[in-house]
């Protein structure tokens, strides 16, 4: 089974009324193949904050976390994000280290090209949903 690592540049198009259909299509169509989602919880925190930014209603926050399976953050998760090389904002490196200590298989799926950058340093594939 193909799995996939949803950062928030991806979720946050889902997410928002006004974002590009492009990622909740992706997801969906992610889900029909059986491919599994997964994030970090903090995922769910930026998305809530990003909606309570723009005031929008807190259901549009289930709509999108409930197809992706969340996992909590660790100290071992925290440690590793400290050491990625190059930089990257601490909240990517967050994610970059809990996909690659969940599965270096996975494919990281972001819209950030920095990100995708170091994911590529780090050894994990990508794809921008978006770009299709």
């Amino acid at each position: 089974m193909t799995g996939y690592y949803i950062d928030s540049s991806v979720a946050a198009h889902a997410v928002l009324p006004g974002g590009n259909t492009a990622a909740r299509d992706w997801i969906d169509w992610a889900r029909a193949q059986g491919a599994g989602l997964v994030s970090s919880r903090l995922l769910r925190l930026e998305l809530a904050r990003l909606i309570r930014r723009e005031r929008l209603d807190m259901s549009l926050l289930e709509e999108v976390v409930a197809r992706i399976d969340l996992v909590a953050v660790s100290r071992r998760t925290l440690g590793f994000a400290e050491t990625i090389r190059p930089h990257v904002k601490a909240l990517d490196a967050l994610h970059l280290a809990t996909a690659w200590l969940l599965d270096p298989a996975l494919t990281v799926a972001t819209h950030d090209r920095p990100m995708a950058l170091v994911a590529a340093e780090v050894g994990l594939a990508t794809i921008d949903p978006l770009a299709r």
